[in-house]
């Protein structure tokens, strides 16, 4: 009897424990971001164009709705974010609150999503061994919910196509695993289905075929069995006319290989410049901008010390191989941070402003949060005593610090005001190359009026 009585209270708390991550997720959410709600919108820096538009005044109807679906805006194929706007605009006008409130709600919904995701996952994983598996899948998405490399996305809402495609993107992820778990067919076409919704977001959802090859992986499955290439082909024929699209709908059908453009070489040395300011801005997010101008101009001789960055890149992979390959919780996240990330490396030439961006990054934090969180909660159960108290004081620090610094990086996306603020700071501080960001903005936007490409 006694056995049973503790049996129903173990039960129930563990039951009661499901709430409350979300809860804790909402919470910490709302406590960094706050101040979005009372920031208006950015007249100078692509909402006027991007946000306002003929599309979102266009009201709800067919013909409106068939133009989003089947036109490029600016360059832009997003026509889900679009119909976000247009929602938003149709019942609120042009309201700054409504706007950031529905970024905000994304966040929320993107941030629960990560923690269903990563609990999921860690239930069909069968490469590592992993205790605590709710708790890990919580403070993974904790980090991700108050991580500063995600704050452009949510202040920004020239960005929220971002979060629109994550949001979907995640969906799929949880149709998938239930398909893998259950072997229902309505589970695999919901994830076709949201998959091309996620590509109606953002061009990014592109990697979602090597996501699923990551999570068969993860799962144990054999890359020999001919299971695995039937679910994900029409998923990689799919991502091929997505790419297709994009590039049509960014360089107006002209070359990958533009004689404009950077060459080939330039952009393998531009890609692990890049991948190492992604992956480390995303260890120890620090002086964050929301312009990261090309050190040179297509045409122009490379900086000597970007060439640096290929050497430095294979030694790293040398020094590090055989713990890498050992330790299959590294080979995961590095995958996983390397598949979210591989659009924004530059290696094919689209129509982007900057070398780094950090709204590319949202969805490959996942990776590094879940390193952080799986080494984080082994450690601290591992250790007792004052070890352990100095481990958890140095946890919590981390997660403050995030916090912290992403309210504050926030509240510079108050409005065009702000921003122009921080770029004369970053010119003061010498952080920003403010003559190649000049020369960038005249080559790359002399057609347009104001604004950056998102």
């Amino acid at each position: 009897m006694n056995s049973l009585k503790k049996y129903n209270f173990m039960y129930d708390r563990l039951k009661n424990t499901r709430w409350l991550y979300p809860f804790l997720l909402i919470v910490s959410v709302v406590a960094v971001y706050f101040p979005v709600l009372g920031h208006d919108f950015q007249y100078q820096w692509d909402d006027q164009w991007v946000v306002m538009n003929h599309y979102t005044e266009g009201g709800l109807n067919w013909q409106n709705l068939w133009a989003v679906l089947t036109e490029f805006h600016q360059e832009q194929y997003a026509p889900l974010n679009e119909a976000l706007y247009l929602i938003l605009y149709s019942a609120f006008g042009y309201s700054p609150f409504q706007f950031h409130l529905a970024s905000l709600l994304l966040h929320i919904a993107n941030a629960c999503l990560v923690f269903v995701c990563i609990s999921r996952l860690l239930d069909l994983n069968r490469k590592f061994e992993i205790k605590y598996q709710q708790t890990v899948a919580f403070f993974t998405a904790l980090l991700f919910a108050v991580h500063p490399f995600n704050v452009e996305s949510v202040a920004w809402l020239s960005a929220s196509k971002v979060l629109v495609y994550s949001l979907y993107y995640l969906l799929a992820t949880v149709a998938f695993l239930s398909w893998l778990k259950y072997g229902k067919r309505k589970f695999y076409f919901g994830t076709l289905f949201l998959f091309v919704c996620s590509f109606l977001g953002k061009e990014q959802a592109v990697t979602f075929p090597l996501w699923m090859l990551l999570i068969y992986w993860l799962a144990g499955y054999r890359f020999k069995d001919r299971k695995v290439w039937y679910a994900v082909t029409p998923f990689l024929i799919l991502s091929l006319l997505f790419g297709m699209i994009t590039i049509l709908s960014q360089t107006g059908g002209g070359s990958l290989f533009d004689s404009d453009g950077y060459p080939v070489w330039q952009r393998v040395i531009y890609s692990c410049y890049t991948f190492s300011e992604y992956l480390i801005k995303s260890v120890f997010p620090f002086k964050l901008s929301y312009l990261y101008p090309f050190p040179s101009l297509p045409g122009e001789p490379l900086p000597h010390w970007l060439l640096i960055y290929p050497l430095l890149t294979g030694i790293l992979l040398y020094a590090f191989w055989k713990q890498i390959v050992t330790h299959k919780v590294w080979i995961f996240c590095l995958l996983f941070f390397g598949i979210h990330i591989a659009v924004a490396l530059h290696i094919i030439s689209l129509s982007r402003y900057t070398v780094v961006a950090d709204r590319y990054a949202y969805l490959a934090t996942v990776g590094v949060c879940f390193a952080g969180a799986y080494y984080g909660v082994g450690f601290t159960c591992r250790f007792k005593g004052y070890k352990k108290a100095i481990l958890i004081s140095g946890l919590v620090a981390y997660l403050l610090y995030f916090g912290g610094y992403a309210n504050l990086r926030s509240r510079v996306w108050y409005d065009s005001e702000t921003l122009k603020r921080e770029v004369l700071e970053l010119r003061n501080e010498g952080t920003v190359n403010y003559n190649n960001l000049l020369r960038h903005f005249h080559r790359e936007r002399a057609p347009r009026e104001a604004g950056i490409r998102n």
